[in-house]
Parts: C-alpha cells; structure tokens; sequence
C-alpha cells in the first residue's frame, strides 16, 4: 500500500503530530509513506523523530496552481492508493489533485471547528471571509473527497451542519496518545522545578496551547487575576506565540502577573512538564478533540477547562475536571481555588484522569482503528 499525507507543513500542532505518529506507526508495519508539505515553517516537527525523515516533499508554490501542478508531479511518480490530507489549505490541494487524478481515494481529516460562531469575535477573522472560505469548503468536498475522518463527534456534527456532508461519508476516530512515562518521578519534577525557579510548595498550573484567540489565554490571564495571592501558585503557559501573543502578554503586565506567569514559548518535551504540574488548565472556545486534555490525562492531573462538547468528549464532569462556561474568568477563578487549596480532591481528579486515560485513549487503539478505515477505504471492492 502506498500513502501520500498532505499537510500544509510540520508545524508544532496537535493535528501534524496526531498525523506523523500514525504514519510513523504505519511506515513501520511496511506501508510506503510520502509526505507532501506545501511549507516549511518555524517551530517544525522534526520527521527524524517519526522514522520519515527521507519520505517528506516541500512544495514550495507561490501560489494555489503551482501547488497543483507541483503536487501533480509528485502523484504522477508515487502513485499512491490513498491521499490522506489535513487542514484546510492542504484538504483544497488534495481535491483539486482528486478531481484531475481519479485513481486515488481521497481521506480528509476534519480536526476543528473552523465555522465555529466563537471565530466571529476574533480580531483576525470577519464574517465575510469565513463565510467564503465555507461556502467553498461545501462545494468542493462534494466532488473532492472520498471519505472524512472526524476526530470527535461534536466535528464530525459540526460540518454535517456547515458543510452538508451525509453521515455516512464521516468516520469518527478520537485521538490517542502515548504513555507519560515521567508521572510519579519525584527526581524528576524536582529537577524540572528548580530549573524553572518554581518552589516546591508553590501549586504548579500549567496550559499547552499556541498563542491565538481561540485558546482563551485572554480569559486565563483574567482569571488568574482573581485567584487569592495567599494561594502560593505559578502558571507555567507551553506553546508558540501567535496571533494572541502582544495581547495577552501585555494583559498579564496590566494585571502584574509577571512573575506568577512563565512564557516557555514552543518546547518538544511536553510528558515532564505536564509530570511536574499539579492543575492542567485550558480555557479553550472551540476545538476539535483536544490533544492536550488526553496528555493531562496520561499525566494524571486534574483539569479545569471550558464545558464545550468536544472537550466533555474527553473529561468527565466532577469526575476528573472540573467546568467552566466559554469565557467566564470568575468561573474559571473559582475552580484555580477550589483545586489549589485543595490537594485530596487534586489526587482524586488526577486518578480519574489516568483511568479515562488507559481505557479510552492510549494511541495504540486510536491507531489501530486508523489503520482499518484506511484498509477498507483502500480495499478495491469498497472503492
């Protein structure tokens, strides 16, 4: 079998580093795999650390027709069974090819809401131009995409709605993720601690996300700002800047949060800085099914998070997190106490976690079940 991955570049995401570990999992099973970025970018996942180091392709067009001409080549030479693309600038190349080559299938992964009504308040985005990029997205997925890989139901009914798409065209498959094996490493923890100057008994909460609007840094800040200053804490915020970044890092300083708050920017080792943290918080609007939650949850820590449905996809309410409406710094605030004074019901959340964990969302099922639909998309009777 022969696979091309359409991505629009290795970037640090959620998305790409789901995508590369499937494929590196599959690559060593004997399946051909070929990458096909159509950028460089800045942080990048490095593909050596997935086995596909010699199997990724740039193309580097300066515009959506040299791409297709480019991505052309490529097909013509591989010949792949299946094009399997992710994110919206590669799912458009991926039906253009579809459309001129019809001896591939095509599978698009659906990773986030992008129609979400929360988009709307973001400065960056006007109703104008999502509504465009929409009504372009429905047209062309009827004559460019074989079958959709949703990584949550809350997706896949999001772009049943938006899009049109029948449910029979959509496959749920959630994420999965690999063991945390720093949880419990005491020396560990330790170490990581004192490198960042953070006091043993001070209350570690800490976010993963990139810097953009629809991550909630904004309502994080906000909250922070309410919580006790008897409470001894620091927040511990991983990701790249972006979009949000000026923003939010200036609300901090209003809110004189400098030295409660550490800015470590992208970092690839994510298992001991979730292992030494004591809250995972994430005041997320929207998303897809948070990669993010699921590492919490290898690491055994309690959550505080907002009460979308694709988050509820992963946590249980009461159970190991504890909710919050989209938007509501005093709610959020609240929750920051409740756990921060609170280490017997930290424990018990973090226990919880671990368990919905190894039940649900250890990789290896979520790959496995990857693994099939490709098998019966690629099957030739099922084509």
């Amino acid at each position: 079998m022969r696979i091309m991955v359409l991505m629009n570049s290795l970037n640090t995401g959620g998305a790409e580093f789901s995508t590369l570990t499937l494929y590196q999992l599959l690559a060593s099973r004997g399946v051909d795999v070929q990458v096909v970025c159509l950028k460089e970018t800045t942080p990048s996942l490095d593909p050596a650390d997935f086995g596909l180091s010699g199997q990724v392709h740039y193309l580097y067009g300066k515009s959506f027709l040299q791409n297709v001409k480019s991505l052309s080549r490529i097909i013509r030479k591989v010949k792949p069974d299946l094009v399997h693309s992710v994110l919206f600038d590669a799912n458009m190349l991926g039906r253009a090819s579809r459309v001129i080559f019809k001896n591939f299938i095509h599978l698009e992964s659906l990773v986030n809401e992008m129609y979400s009504h929360h988009r709307l308040k973001d400065p960056h985005v006007t109703w104008i131009k999502l509504n465009a990029y929409r009504l372009l997205d429905k047209f062309t997925q009827r004559i460019g995409v074989d079958h959709f890989h949703a990584t949550s139901h809350s997706v896949s009914l999001h772009y049943q709605s938006k899009l049109g798409i029948k449910p029979h065209r959509i496959t749920v498959v959630e994420r999965g993720r690999a063991a945390n094996t720093y949880r419990g490493d005491l020396e560990s923890r330790k170490q990581w601690r004192a490198s960042l100057k953070i006091k043993e008994n001070e209350v570690v909460m800490i976010i993963v996300a990139r810097q953009e609007f629809q991550k909630g840094y904004d309502v994080l800040v906000k909250a922070l700002s309410k919580v006790s200053g008897s409470i001894p804490w620091t927040c511990v915020c991983v990701g790249r800047e972006g979009n949000a970044t000026r923003e939010i890092q200036e609300l901090a300083r209003q809110h004189k949060l400098e030295s409660r708050m550490k800015w470590l920017g992208h970092r690839t080792a994510i298992m001991p800085l979730l292992a030494m943290s004591d809250i995972f918080v994430f005041p997320t609007r929207f998303e897809g099914l948070p990669g993010v939650l699921i590492e919490a949850e290898a690491a055994a820590l309690p959550i505080i998070c907002t009460d979308i449905p694709n988050n509820k996809e992963v946590v249980i309410e009461g159970d190991n997190a504890l909710l919050f409406p989209v938007n509501d710094p005093d709610a959020m605030a609240q929750h920051m106490a409740t756990l921060a004074t609170n280490p017997t019901l930290r424990i018990q959340l973090g226990t919880a976690s671990l368990s919905i964990f190894n039940t649900r969302f250890n990789w290896q099922h979520s790959h496995q079940r990857m693994q099939h639909l490709i098998t019966q998309l690629t099957t030739p009777g099922n084509r």
